[in-house]
């Protein structure tokens, strides 16, 4: 038995599961702050599991199509970035900026 079958690779829906619990939970120390912690943490977890499993039976295919939104964004940032030039146009701007806080700090302008 490998060790890398048994590891637990976090994709979309656990993200979209990690958030449903905490907003549930806000949502029920919110209502009722007087609420044991035990119970808060019960319901967030169960309703935590049900929208996981409602995820993985009814969307199937969601961590596939959020896989593939990532890499077209990752990969029109970089084409883009790439294409207008800014790695030669930062550093410049980078040391006229230095510059010009080192002066406006002793105070040499103004």
């Amino acid at each position: 038995m490998s060790s890398s079958s048994s590891n637990i690779s976090f994709s979309f829906e656990y993200m979209v599961s990690i958030i449903i619990i905490i907003v549930v939970c806000n949502l029920l120390v919110k209502s009722s702050p007087q609420m044991n912690s035990i119970i808060v943490i019960l319901v967030g977890l169960s309703v935590g599991f049900v929208s996981l499993y409602v995820m993985n039976n009814l969307f199937p295919y969601i961590n596939q199509f959020a896989s593939n939104i990532y890499q077209y964004y990752v990969y029109k940032f970089t084409s883009n970035y790439t294409s207008m030039g800014y790695m030669h146009i930062w550093p410049p701007i980078l040391a006229v900026l230095i510059i010009f806080i080192i002066l406006l700090y002793g105070r040499q302008i103004g």
